[in-house]
C-alpha cells in the first residue's frame, strides 16, 4: 500500500524489515540464555572424579546428559573424556551380576510433592515399559524395589559440599536408578547459581575405571523446582522420564530443531522422544527413536536361556 506521496507506508516497511530485525537481534544476543554453564558442569564432573579416585572407588563419571526447557539439551563430558567415549552396557558383565537383564529402581525417599507418589512411580514405570516393549529387542528391563535413599552423585557431590544434610548413598544397586526429585539447592550446588532454573532432568553415566567404555550404572535426577503432573504439557513426568531412560539405554539426542522467524513456530526434523528439547507430551517412540534403539539393542543376547 502506498501513502499519498506515492511511497511505501511505514507500516509496510516495518513488516518487510521485521524478519531481518529479528535475525540481527538473534545474532547479537548470546543464544545460551540459560544459567546452565558447560564450564561449571565440567568443573563439577572433574571434582567428582577426583573425589572418587582419592577414595579408591571403582567407577568414574564419564558424561552427563541434560534436558532443559529454554535451550537445546546438551551432553557434557568430563574433561578427560575428550568427547570420544561411546559407553555401552556389556551383556553378562561379571561386575553387574553376570546377567543379561538391566535392572532399574526408583528412589522412594526423594519424592515429588506435585502429584501422589504412587502416580509418579506409575508414570516412571510406563516410561520404562515404553522402551522395554520395542519389538526388535528383549533386554529385558527388570524393576527392583527398595526404600534406600539412593543417590551416588547426591552423596559424593552435594553431601560432601554440605556434609550430613543432603542424603544420598555411597553405592548403587540397580543399573538405572531414578534417584529422585531434587530441590533448588541441589542444582545450584552442582551447576552453579541459577543452574536449577532450566534443567528438567539429568542422566549421569558412570563407567568402570579400568573399563572406560563399559557402563557401570546410570543415575537420573529430576528437578523439583518445576511443576510436575500426569498428562499435562508443563511438565509431564512420563515424557521427561522416558527421555531420560533413553539416555539410560545409551541413546543420545538427535533431530534438528529450528524456528520460523515470521511466526516463531518451533519445528523438529524429525520429531522424536529423544529430541534435545522438551516440547510437549509424548508417550511413544517415533521412527528415529526406534531405529536408534534397535541399532544398539537388537544385537543384545535376546534368545539365551
Amino acid at each position: 500500500m502506498q501513502n499519498k506521496k506515492g511511497g511505501v507506508s511505514m507500516k509496510q516497511k516495518w513488516f518487510r524489515l521485521f524478519p531481518l530485525i529479528v535475525l540481527v537481534v538473534m545474532l547479537a544476543v548470546p543464544q545460551a540464555l540459560s544459567a546452565v554453564d558447560e564450564n561449571n558442569i565440567k568443573t563439577m564432573l572433574d571434582t567428582l572424579n577426583d573425589r572418587l579416585a582419592a577414595a579408591g572407588e571403582s567407577v568414574q563419571v564419564a558424561y552427563v546428559d541434560l534436558q532443559t526447557v529454554d535451550e537445546i539439551g546438551i551432553r557434557v563430558y568430563a574433561n578427560n573424556r575428550q568427547h570420544q567415549l561411546s559407553a555401552q552396557w556389556l551383556p553378562y558383565d561379571p561386575w553387574r551380576w553376570g546377567v543379561r537383564e538391566i535392572f532399574w529402581m526408583v528412589d522412594n525417599v526423594d519424592q515429588t510433592t506435585d502429584v501422589p507418589w504412587e502416580d509418579a512411580k506409575a508414570a516412571i514405570g510406563r516410561a520404562m515399559n515404553t522402551w522395554n516393549t520395542v519389538p526388535c529387542a528383549t533386554i529385558p528391563l527388570v524393576q527392583w524395589d527398595d526404600d534406600t535413599d539412593w543417590g551416588y552423585v547426591q552423596f559424593w557431590y552435594w553431601w560432601h559440599q554440605q556434609p550430613g544434610e543432603n542424603g544420598g548413598f555411597n553405592g548403587w544397586a540397580a543399573d538405572i536408578t531414578h534417584a529422585g526429585w531434587m530441590p533448588q539447592d541441589f542444582w545450584d550446588t552442582i551447576w552453579g547459581p541459577g543452574g536449577g532454573n532450566s534443567i528438567l532432568g539429568v542422566t549421569f553415566t558412570f563407567t568402570w575405571t579400568v573399563r572406560p567404555n563399559d557402563v557401570a550404572f546410570r543415575e537420573i535426577y529430576y528437578n523439583e523446582v518445576f511443576n510436575w503432573g500426569i498428562d499435562i504439557r508443563y511438565f509431564d513426568i512420563e515424557t521427561v522420564a522416558a527421555h531420560e531412560v533413553g539416555h539410560g539405554l545409551s541413546l543420545g539426542h538427535f533431530g534438528k530443531i529450528f524456528r520460523t522467524l515470521s511466526n516463531w513456530e518451533l519445528h523438529f526434523a524429525p520429531r522424536a522422544l529423544m529430541n534435545a528439547l522438551y516440547y510437549d507430551i509424548l508417550h511413544e517412540l517415533l521412527g528415529t527413536d526406534n531405529a536408534s534403539f534397535c541399532s544398539i539393542w537388537a544385537s543384545w543376547p535376546n534368545n539365551d536361556n
